[in-house]
């Protein structure tokens, strides 16, 4: 069956879309609530763009700030960098299985109901992005410290590129036909696009946790600078 809105005669299946309660009609019929969709694969994509973007900056700082450890218990920054391509690895082992499972079922699925409380839940993985959110690290996403920059840098870029493109695979709602469990606070079921936006919520965590290790460094480099002038003074 031909998608009504596809100009180029694409033999793709209809995927009509309906909130609680409401019958799903022609295509033309919903089209706010399809629309509703295509903002929330807009907002995970912005949210892809700019935590990988602002990501990819922290690569160009200077080798002291990104070994800098206030306490022997804290990561730097490259171990937060680490940490990070392991949980998006772990992640989109998860994300990639769901998005081939969304595209073998779109074939036989001709309707999305869209839950009424869908964007609480967007509300409540916004929650992870926050410090004040207490996070149990399991021993598998420990970084070792050990791994090239440049391996991490290139894992994180392929990273972003798979995730774009599990986007582009689901444009037009699929990801809601696969939900995955995910306990971190209790989210429940996800659909594909709840879990990439999980992921880039995990990723600004650590941006803010790798901001203020900045700021902590510039403080003892700038007491440092103080305690290296006043030395001079009594030369």
């Amino acid at each position: 069956m031909k998608d009504p809105d596809d100009k180029n005669g694409n033999n793709n299946s209809i995927i009509r879309y309906a909130l609680p309660g409401q019958k799903c009609r022609s295509g033309r019929d919903i089209t706010p609530n399809r629309q509703t969709m295509r903002n929330v694969i807009n907002v995970v994509r912005e949210a892809l763009l700019t935590n990988f973007r602002e990501l990819d900056t922290w690569f160009e700082k200077e080798p002291d700030l990104l070994h800098f450890k206030p306490d022997a218990g804290q990561w730097n920054i490259r171990e937060v960098l680490e940490h990070i391509s392991l949980t998006n690895y772990f992640l989109l082992l998860i994300v990639n299985k769901s998005t081939r499972r969304a595209l073998e079922r779109k074939n036989t699925s001709n309707s999305i109901i869209i839950p009424g409380d869908y964007h609480e839940t967007f509300s409540k993985i916004d929650v992870i992005g926050s410090r004040s959110f207490g996070w149990i690290r399991p021993e598998h996403l420990e970084p070792s410290g050990l791994q090239d920059m440049r391996d991490i840098r290139v894992l994180l870029k392929q990273q972003f590129a798979q995730s774009m493109y599990n986007l582009s695979l689901l444009k037009n709602g699929e990801g809601f036909l696969v939900q995955t469990n995910m306990s971190v606070n209790h989210l429940g079921k996800l659909d594909i696009y709840q879990y990439i936006y999980f992921l880039t919520k995990h990723i600004e965590r650590h941006i803010r946790q790798m901001e203020r290790l900045a700021n902590e460094y510039a403080g003892v480099e700038a007491e440092k600078a103080e305690s290296d002038a006043a030395s001079m003074l009594l030369i």
